[in-house]
């Protein structure tokens, strides 16, 4: 066996395991990695409390509006209200995919399979993490369909994504109050076949055109009015052959909602207004060493976190279905 002590650290039997410097490194590695491909984690507020435990919740405190009247006259005092607030709250869960080598392989070239491994696993992380609250998302009540009809069996080949769509959207989000995000507006995640569509409509403000770039998110392609446009292939769609729903190129389930001869795939894009969703999180993702197992001969890394996510505000999300 190759001596790993220079850089992961200490032997003990056949057990070796990486120091816990190594192991900062290849976590900050993983986090690097996930970061650029992160679409939806953006779009969510973020709660962190590190002595929470698997199975145990976090809260998010949001302010009630102020009622009451302001209207004054000469002789009466200003109405003094108090601050009044509902808790919301995400149960944590742990979460965490390995990966196992042979320490044959390891012994050859340990600093670059390291490495490999937790770009692997950084990209993993990231296609994980994003579809937990891409599907959180997706739970919303809220759906509304191309070329203003009433249901998904409806969709023929041309109800794509339009201008009339955006409207709508921006319509509901703000009849349901739902502030707008940081970035001053509100925000659209797409599928890239959803962005060749709505890229057409003369309304299209491309990203390099933007009068205030510094405030542009991960992701972002171009906007129409009061609405950001996000492009991931991580958003889903429903095979019309086989009624399979899809997302980055992978089987995510068999929908019931599409019938034996729909006209047309359905993409589903998801906008949001700020306090849609909640991230929380109780150990932010790192990667764990397992040191050598099978008497010496394989070795196994992993990242590993603890979080939960859930809708924050019920009316603060739209679905919108599209061909």
């Amino acid at each position: 066996m190759a001596n790993l002590t220079n850089i992961a650290g200490t032997t003990s039997g056949n057990n070796t395991q990486l120091t816990n410097v190594v192991l900062d490194v290849f976590s900050k590695e993983i986090l690097f990695q996930a970061q650029p491909n992160l679409r939806f984690k953006q779009l969510a507020t973020v709660k962190q409390d590190l002595t929470v435990l698997p199975g145990q919740r976090i809260k998010f405190l949001k302010y009630n509006s102020i009622t009451g009247s302001a209207a004054l006259t000469e002789t009466n005092p200003i109405e003094t209200g108090v601050i009044s607030t509902a808790t919301l709250q995400i149960t944590v869960g742990e979460h965490g995919k390995a990966l196992a080598f042979s320490q044959a392989l390891l012994n050859a070239s340990v600093t670059d399979l390291l490495s490999d491994a937790a770009k692997m696993l950084g990209m993993h992380y990231a296609v994980y993490e994003d579809g937990m609250i891409r599907d959180m998302l997706l739970t919303s009540a809220n759906v509304l369909y191309a070329k203003f009809r009433t249901s998904r069996a409806g969709l023929v080949a041309t109800d794509v994504y339009d201008i009339d769509l955006v409207r709508e959207v921006i319509e509901l989000l703000a009849t349901n109050k739902a502030p707008k995000t940081t970035s001053g507006d509100y925000i659209t995640v797409v599928h890239p076949h959803q962005a060749k569509s709505i890229r057409k409509d003369s309304a299209w403000v491309n990203l390099a055109l933007y009068k205030d770039p510094e405030m542009v998110v991960a992701g972002e392609i171009g906007k129409i009015e009061d609405m950001r446009f996000i492009e991931t292939s991580m958003i889903t769609y429903i095979k019309k052959t086989t009624q399979d729903i899809w997302a980055d190129n992978a089987d995510t389930g068999v929908n019931t909602g599409l019938p034996a001869n729909a006209a047309t795939d359905v993409y589903q894009a998801i906008s949001v207004g700020d306090f849609a969703v909640g991230y929380a999180t109780a150990l932010p993702v790192e990667m764990r060493d397992d040191g050598v197992t099978d008497f010496g001969r394989t070795h196994k890394l992993a990242w590993y976190s603890i979080f939960g996510v859930g809708l924050l505000e019920l009316g603060h999300t739209v679905i919108e279905e599209t061909a």
